[in-house]
């Protein structure tokens, strides 16, 4: 991150405005202006803190993804034990690693004679972990599907949501949900400014309120 202390008023006077302006569109049913108030609004904070607007990208940061249990090695994760209570700690446990579906590889193995008299079948299929070489069988091996932890921020909306002139009666709700999915995103990107802004000044930036009527170029 440079320095920016030279563009903080205009940023903390263009944040405020065109975050108030959003809103108060919404709230009149105003939608095109709500869209072009937070499109404003995303590009307060520069280039490095812009969330993107794609279906496409947020549909594959979004998709949840298999993973694979190898059965010979592990990896650490932290559990936090007697959560929400005085004596809550967090401790570090060891889990069976979890390889992403896109890292595996299955290979039909031709199988021993005796072994594939046993189970019927010439072959068998199995994967090698990443990590450990292990050879695993694809029969046997457990999977599971990774969820994110909440909150989590992506980085990237979809595109705003077309009003089909009266045709699409969901249409509000599903743009409130867009709106707000969007402004949760850019305060994410705004917080990060402000940590990032921190470690380099050592002080807090000035808070971002509505400094005005007009926003400052």
């Amino acid at each position: 991150m440079s320095s920016r202390s030279g563009y903080l008023p205009n940023i903390a006077q263009n944040f405020g405005y065109y975050k108030n302006l959003a809103i108060n569109c919404l709230q009149r049913k105003d939608y095109d202006g709500a869209r072009s108030a937070l499109m404003n609004l995303n590009t307060s904070l520069g280039n490095d803190y812009l969330v993107n607007i794609s279906t496409e990208q947020y549909e594959k940061a979004i998709k949840t993804q298999l993973m694979y249990q190898c059965s010979n090695c592990f990896q650490t994760e932290k559990k936090i034990i007697n959560e929400g209570e005085d004596d809550e700690y967090v401790k570090e446990i060891q889990v069976p690693s979890e390889i992403p579906d896109k890292d595996v590889e299955v290979f039909d193995m031709i199988l021993p004679l005796i072994a594939s008299v046993v189970q019927n079948a010439k072959t068998q299929r199995v994967w090698f972990c990443p990590k450990c070489k292990y050879e695993n069988h694809m029969a046997t091996t457990a999977k599971i599907m990774a969820e994110r932890q909440k909150p989590y921020y992506l980085k990237v909306v979809p595109d705003s949501p077309v009003s089909k002139r009266g045709l699409d009666r969901d249409f509000p709700f599903k743009f409130g949900q867009w709106f707000y999915n969007f402004l949760e995103e850019i305060t994410a990107q705004e917080v990060l400014y402000r940590k990032e802004y921190v470690s380099q000044h050592g002080e807090d930036m000035p808070t971002f309120k509505d400094l005005g009527d007009k926003p400052n170029a």
